[in-house]
């Protein structure tokens, strides 16, 4: 009897124990990060981020692709989506009206920053006879790139360091940054925008060696594509070659900053909660791959953010030391990037 007792008060703590845990998982609150597709660079880099902040929280972060910012912009902007991993450049066309949808949108806040995550250019055929981007002249390039109103500004920025024009090459329609990679790795055109390192190119670089253009590094040429594109754009310099990523000798590249941000109705302590926890899983996300080194904790705070920071990220890194009268002067300026 008192057998049956005892396993009748276990049975109950048991089971009163799993409900427990059971409201637990269910009353996790559960975010969207809104990425690009998957095999984009934005993709990866959100997926690893989700990972560290579910991690290092008491919350749940769960992807969602999309075919680019344009995509999801509209619904960041009204508070329907809270998250998103992005580009500083697609940031600028967003609150400067230069979208597809011409429209201003600046209901965003930055909640982390990293620089060189994105190091873009226009890749082709290792074999192909193209070796500067003077040389793609009269060559098939793709373009449109439906759901980033970015790409299309980026090449004809990339064009124009070697002095062509979007009239110089034949444009080849496609959806996205990743159907740009594939249509290239099918041979249906000579050249497309890539990211190094993103997966899609990974894979068509095991099949068939590609090579990245370079670009020509002076300081003219570096204020002219400033110019055509937006005041964050740098130089990513490869002065030796890395094979595996497609850089077959000196090479120099596009780089931006990107940003996981937010929108600005985000509460604040939601908001700390993720910068937090972001914070902590950063040794975890860098090494996780050498493509995300860019957002060591040093980084976190950008001097050129084209929207301003969350006020509960400012007083986070505030509390770390990393913002400085620089930083607060430039989140102020950006509020009037017109």
């Amino acid at each position: 009897m008192v057998n049956s007792v005892s396993r009748t008060f276990a049975g109950l703590a048991i089971g009163a124990g799993l409900a427990t845990f059971a409201a637990g998982v269910a009353q996790a609150q559960t975010m969207v990060v809104a990425t690009d597709r998957q095999g984009s660079l934005m993709n990866r880099v959100g997926t690893a981020m989700a990972k560290v902040m579910t991690d290092h929280s008491d919350m749940r972060f769960v992807v969602r692709p999309f075919a680019g910012p344009d995509a999801y912009l509209d619904a960041h902007n009204r508070g329907e989506i809270k998250l998103s991993v992005l580009t500083a450049s697609s940031v600028y066309l967003e609150v400067t009206g230069g979208n597809k949808a011409k429209k201003v949108r600046k209901n965003f806040r930055i909640l982390r920053a990293g620089p060189n995550v994105l190091r873009l250019g226009l890749v082709v055929n290792n074999d192909s006879p193209i070796k500067q981007v003077a040389d793609l002249k009269g060559k098939k390039l793709t373009s449109d790139f439906g759901g980033h109103s970015t790409l299309p500004r980026s090449i004809e920025t990339g064009l124009g360091n070697g002095g062509l024009t979007w009239d110089d090459v034949v444009k080849v329609p496609v959806t996205g940054v990743v159907d740009g990679i594939k249509t290239f790795g099918a041979g249906r055109v000579d050249s497309s925008w890539a990211a190094m390192g993103m997966p899609i190119l990974r894979e068509i670089h095991a099949k068939n060696k590609v090579r990245f253009l370079s670009f020509d590094g002076s300081p003219e040429k570096l204020a002219k594509m400033r110019q055509m594109m937006f005041p964050g754009l740098q130089l990513a310099k490869f002065p030796k070659p890395i094979p595996p990523l497609g850089i077959m000798g000196p090479t120099n590249l596009i780089t931006y900053d990107t940003y996981l941000m937010a929108n600005k109705d985000l509460d604040d302590a939601t908001a700390h909660k993720i910068t937090e926890a972001l914070w902590k899983g950063t040794d975890a996300f860098t090494k996780a791959s050498a493509i995300f080194r860019g957002f060591a904790k040093k980084n976190a705070v950008t001097l050129f953010p084209m929207v301003p920071y969350h006020q509960a990220s400012v007083k986070f890194y505030k509390g770390q030391g990393l913002w400085t009268d620089a930083a607060d002067k430039a989140s102020k300026m950006a509020m009037d990037i017109k």
